[in-house]
């Protein structure tokens, strides 16, 4: 999986998108943030991909903000052969789904490790501000705090009251009346017939 050659015709288009919506600046401030919160050096000789590529940082980054989240022995830091660094990126996003990251904003092990999905990697770390920032874990600006669930609670009555009402989108028959109408079977009126019949003469 790590060792994809180049792609061509639709795969490249998609995969030149992606790399678009790519932030520099957002970079450089979660690189800041990652470093100042779990404490590793950063690395500006790497890459930002390469500095996380190993999942360590990542794993010390989510166990600096709630511990024991992390299974036991992560992360790994010896032998880090590709199996052991995707098991890392893999151990972090299991953590931040417990920690309250929406399913929809984690990205794949994949997306970090192949390098191929940095602006979905980018988006996953927003996310991890954010609720790190809501959760009191950390302060920074570079997220926003996500506000509470407010739960309500309807009484019996407030729930049947709108039982009753029939909503405009389904119709309404208030202001309709059989004036005009012709029952069914019933021959047409007399008029009609005399028009109809001076018409075919």
């Amino acid at each position: 999986m790590a060792n994809q050659g180049p792609s061509y015709g639709f795969s490249r288009e998609v995969r030149n998108k992606m790399a678009s919506k790519y932030d520099e600046y957002v970079e450089e401030d979660l690189r800041q943030w990652i470093a100042d919160t779990s404490g590793c050096p950063i690395m500006i000789e790497q890459t930002f991909q390469n500095w996380l590529k190993d999942g360590t940082v990542l794993c010390y980054l989510i166990d600096s903000l709630q511990p024991d989240l992390l299974p036991k022995g992560m992360p790994h830091q010896s032998m880090l052969n590709p199996f052991r660094c995707m098991e890392n990126i893999n151990a972090f996003l299991e953590a931040i789904k417990l920690m309250g990251v929406p399913e929809l904003s984690v990205c794949t092990t994949a997306d970090l490790y192949n390098g191929h999905g940095m602006s979905q990697v980018q988006t996953c770390l927003l996310a991890v501000v954010d609720v790190a920032i809501s959760k009191g874990l950390t302060e920074t600006e570079i997220g926003i705090r996500i506000p509470p669930k407010q739960n309500k609670e309807w009484s019996d009555s407030q729930l049947r009251a709108g039982d009753s009402i029939i909503g405009l989108q389904a119709g309404t028959n208030k202001f309709a009346s059989q004036s005009g109408m012709t029952a069914y079977g019933s021959s047409r009126p007399a008029y009609d017939r005399k028009y109809t019949s001076a018409n075919s003469n």
